[in-house]
């Protein structure tokens, strides 16, 4: 398998946080935003005593889902990166050994994370505002470009475009820029599946100057301005209508399921904007959430079809993860048609621990009763097969152009011919 670097999954099955959620194991009673935000920053597990590499290694030998790996194949494992990882010279250097070592542990949410996407990824969950420039940095090197550009957010409002090559960052080359955090994907998920993305780290009242290379040799200039908007903001932004002639579909997008409030914003759409569309398309791309969500938002979107016989049809990519992997499972269960990519397949519960040296190591104790064997590195598989946007997509979504249209074919199938004369 090809050596990974830094580091880790941005989505995933929260456990234990309330009955029935996937992934930290700390109890949480219903409290406010922020109460709740805290219990979610608050590892279960700490180790901090000794370098880096020590202690992820201490916390893997005794927390590791799997204790047949942890205590037959675990050790030799560290023993081939323990010699490296004495005589590395930086931190940086520790964290590229350490990530080398969890790309060989065979299963999904397993990385590390510096604190400050800890706390934003945390803050997503929670729904928390934080200042943000409103995107990700997905890919890596010279081919670095624009993704997960929320709705409504700063990046969009400032013209920054899906699909855009990154170049600059206020003047330094963008893979090199101090605003991009450590990469933020699985370890042992390979690129092919689970591309780099690393968070742009913003501050109160930062602003950027982002130059971009929107198709070849097609440069633009992007002033961003950060400030508090969270992915729940951009999920009710996201809410629209495609009309084509007669034809009326439906639009919503939630990058997370969050751990609360996702049924009723799915709620609120059907009986607000969306009531009279004939068809509905519920977008899942990027992200994962709680696994506690599942079942509330299967009912309310199986409701909507038993209620009004419309047609739904589900958007997914390789970003589509956790919850959502399981999501896309039960979507299918109930006939709502996949179009897009293969899921991540990454439905195991993560557990974090604080192991200093700004670090916070994400991997799995536990596994998710039914979903973990049943999914977990087991991608679930679209019905319509179209390839996510990538470099130079300048704005254009072939998967949601492709959704569209079959929410459109399906909804005609079902509409009445006209009557002859």
């Amino acid at each position: 398998m090809a050596v990974r670097r830094p580091f880790l999954a941005i989505a995933f099955a929260l456990a234990s946080l309330a009955p029935g959620i996937a992934g930290t194991q700390t109890p949480v009673q219903a409290a406010p935003q922020q109460q709740t935000l805290e219990a979610l920053l608050s590892p279960q597990f700490r180790e901090t005593s000794g370098t880096l590499f020590e202690n992820v290694v201490a916390v893997l030998r005794a927390r590791f889902v799997d204790a047949d790996f942890r205590t037959k194949q675990l050790p030799a494992l560290v023993e081939q990166y323990r010699a490296r990882a004495s005589e590395a010279g930086t931190l940086e250097e520790q964290r590229r050994i350490v990530d080398e070592l969890l790309s060989h542990i065979p299963a999904s949410h397993l990385g590390l994370l510096s604190t400050y996407a800890h706390r934003a990824m945390m803050s997503d969950l929670a729904q928390t505002p934080y200042p943000s420039f409103g995107f990700q940095a997905i890919g890596a090197g010279p081919h670095l470009y624009a993704g997960m550009i929320l709705e409504g957010g700063p990046a969009a409002r400032a013209g920054l475009l899906l699909g855009d090559r990154l170049v600059t960052i206020d003047g330094v080359p963008a893979s090199q820029s101090p605003r991009l955090d450590w990469r933020t994907d699985d370890a042992f998920i390979g690129d092919d599946r689970d591309p780099s993305v690393q968070y742009v780290k913003a501050a109160a009242s930062d602003r950027i100057d982002v130059r971009v290379e929107r198709r070849p040799d097609e440069f633009v200039n992007v002033n961003i301005a950060a400030e508090e908007y969270t992915a729940f903001d951009a999920a009710e932004a996201s809410v629209r209508v495609f009309r084509s002639g007669a034809s009326a579909v439906g639009y919503l997008h939630f990058w997370y399921v969050h751990i609360a409030g996702v049924p009723q914003f799915i709620t609120r759409a059907l009986e607000g904007r969306l009531k009279d569309v004939e068809a509905l398309v519920v977008d899942l791309r990027g992200r994962g959430g709680s696994a506690a969500e599942v079942a509330r938002i299967v009912s309310v979107v199986q409701d909507y079809r038993k209620r009004t016989k419309r047609p739904v049809v589900a958007l997914a990519d390789r970003q589509s993860r956790s919850g959502k992997d399981i999501l896309l499972y039960e979507f299918r269960q109930i006939g709502v048609r996949i179009v897009g990519e293969a899921s991540a397949g990454a439905v195991i519960p993560a557990s974090f621990a604080d192991v200093g040296h700004d670090s916070i190591l994400m991997f799995p104790a536990i596994r998710l009763p039914k979903y973990s064997d049943l999914l977990e590195l087991k991608p679930v598989a679209p019905d319509v097969l179209v390839e996510r946007p990538g470099l130079f997509a300048a704005g254009r979504d072939g998967i949601l152009e492709a959704g569209i249209a079959e929410a459109r074919r399906l909804a005609a199938v079902r509409r009445p011919l006209p009557l002859s004369r």
